[in-house]
């Protein structure tokens, strides 16, 4: 019996081209009399006219809910009371960002900027949100224009670096990060950004020094421990366990830290203890793919087929197009006896993954 394994990783793109013209205007607001306004909208940053004119400002609160926060109230209070207030705005736009709503944010930003465009941390609250909305390029030309405004914001350079790091510009990304870090020597967000172009440039003990440093400065910087625990998970096992319980007492909900720890435990042969952090993780996300996986998988390696069965039942019944779970399953029907449904979840697995070795094997075999 071979059984199958699970697989998994991240790390996604993101453009940073800045376009000069639109930057050179970009660039004026504030520092002349012109007055450019710039018109938010989902789609991406437009300067929508460069001269004098009445700006035009929304007031209205973006909201569904009937019963406000009191931090919103308040914030709206401000609003209305202020209309011509840009800090009010931008303190709004701040509560929609942390909250996730993204739309109210840019209907504030927009207002914001009829306002006033001189102010480098208003193009930087800009950035957040469209970072949060897939809009990268339009992000980076904000960030652009508040490190131009003010040199000395680490966030915008940080940000820069983190966003080049993921178009995978890493020459780039060192070098905004460095400003960031010259700006601000204790931001922690700059070391671990530069610990990750140093492990993507395969620089490991470079990368180490980094996401330490990144700790130095925030001790429960969540990320930095997860990665220290990736990059010692073969090499000081007792440390990587360490930093995976780090993470989960910092944040219970950082189920990545809960997958690393039990595939560690299951991995050095406590399965026992590798299936309670499993089930922790599907106390809080009862479909999780690799929870259910690793549940099943277990219990086949032990010869209890049943128990393998049972937790490739849920997680078949919630990803039928999962083969490995269904190779697995079939595998656990093969050895308690069931080869008719075997069979079944071998040619399943043919059909969704065609030519695929392990279920040809496992069909020869029965027959």
């Amino acid at each position: 019996m071979s059984a199958c394994k699970n697989t998994a990783s991240p790390l996604e793109k993101v453009s940073q081209k800045v376009k000069t013209d639109k930057l050179n205007c970009l660039i004026s607001l504030g520092l002349t009399r012109t007055v450019c306004i710039l018109v938010f909208s989902l789609a991406g940053l437009l300067v929508s006219s460069c001269g004098s004119g009445e700006p035009s400002i929304e007031t209205e609160v973006v909201t569904e809910a009937p019963a406000l926060d009191p931090e919103l109230s308040e914030l709206n209070r401000r609003v209305r009371s202020e209309p011509r207030n840009p800090e009010h705005y931008h303190l709004r736009a701040r509560y929609y960002l942390r909250t996730g709503q993204y739309e109210p944010a840019m209907v504030d930003l927009r207002s914001l900027f009829s306002l006033d465009t001189g102010r480098a941390d208003y193009f930087l609250t800009a950035a957040e949100v469209y970072i949060k909305l897939g809009a990268f390029s339009q992000a980076d030309e904000a960030l652009a224009v508040a490190t131009l405004k003010d040199p000395k914001l680490a966030n915008a350079h940080i940000k820069r670096g983190e966003l080049a790091f993921m178009n995978k510009k890493y020459n780039s990304a060192m070098f905004y990060l460095n400003e960031g870090l010259k700006a601000d020597i204790h931001h922690a967000d700059g070391y671990f950004w530069k610990g990750m172009v140093h492990l993507e440039q395969g620089k490991r003990e470079q990368a180490k020094s980094a996401f330490l440093t990144c700790i130095e400065q925030q001790p429960e910087h969540t990320e930095a421990m997860m990665q220290l625990g990736l990059m010692h998970q073969y090499d000081n096992t007792a440390l990587a366990y360490r930093y995976f319980s780090n993470v989960m007492r910092v944040d219970s909900n950082y189920l990545e830290a809960f997958y690393a720890r039990g595939s560690l435990l299951q991995e050095q042969g406590y399965p026992d203890s590798a299936r309670h952090d499993y089930k922790q993780m599907l106390s809080r996300n009862p479909s999780h793919p690799d929870a259910l996986f690793n549940m099943g998988y277990t219990f086949l390696l032990e010869g209890n087929y049943p128990e393998s069965i049972r937790w490739f039942d849920r997680l078949i019944a919630a990803d039928p197009a999962h083969y490995r779970a269904l190779q697995n399953r079939g595998l656990a029907y093969e050895q308690s006896g069931q080869k008719d449904r075997a069979l079944a979840d071998f040619r399943q697995v043919l059909k969704i993954e065609p030519g695929y070795d392990k279920a040809l094997e496992a069909i020869n075999r029965i027959k």
